[in-house]
């Protein structure tokens, strides 16, 4: 019975200690919206090419969704990629070695192959990978302005997200096991 006074007396203090934090004060009216929008913001949009893209202009801006869009010239993935993985190994400890890729786009969507190196024991990279090797996988691809999405052409589950900055691409492998990173820069031709 007295461990049940605690409790109750614990539960006053905590619901004591909320209320006393709630205030009226506040509200959305008081934050200027000016703030939300800096000038930095507005000029990192203008060089990334992607400000007033979602705003049709005219009649003539609206097309059929089934109509093969091309994708802006800055966001060509087509070429050779190197550059490191990072995952965690089978006891852990971090492992990291190199990674390359090789794309092919038309408009939108594109082919390629991304290979990482030294994957035996990396246990936190899908099984899919660990068994192909440095002979990497192939893989389909779909531009969606900076954002990249690779799946695997056999069909497993393996996917890549990648986020481009110029010509710097960082990913991430979803539905690794571990958190697998992943940091690629375009070779120079």
């Amino acid at each position: 019975m007295e461990g049940l006074r605690w409790w109750l007396l614990l539960l006053t203090a905590v619901m004591f200690s909320m209320s006393g934090c709630a205030s009226q004060e506040l509200s959305m009216k008081s934050h200027p919206s000016e703030a939300s929008i800096t000038e930095e913001d507005v000029q990192a949009a203008a060089r990334e090419e992607w400000w007033d893209r979602l705003v049709p202009e005219g009649s003539d801006a609206i097309s059929s969704p089934d109509a093969p869009q091309a994708a802006l010239p800055s966001m060509d993935m087509t070429g050779k990629w190197r550059g490191t993985w990072s995952a965690r190994g089978l006891f852990g400890d971090e492992r990291s070695s190199e990674v390359s890729a090789v794309f092919s786009q038309s408009g939108k969507r594109g082919i390629g192959r991304i290979a990482l190196q030294d994957v035996n024991a990396a246990t936190g990279l899908p099984l899919r990978f660990r068994e192909a090797g440095s002979a990497g996988i192939a893989v389909f691809y779909k531009v969606n302005g900076a954002d990249v999405v690779a799946r695997d052409q056999a069909g497993t589950a393996a996917k890549f997200e990648f986020t481009r900055v110029g010509d710097t691409i960082y990913g991430k492998i979803a539905g690794a096991p571990r958190p697998a990173i992943l940091v690629l820069e375009r070779e120079r031709e």
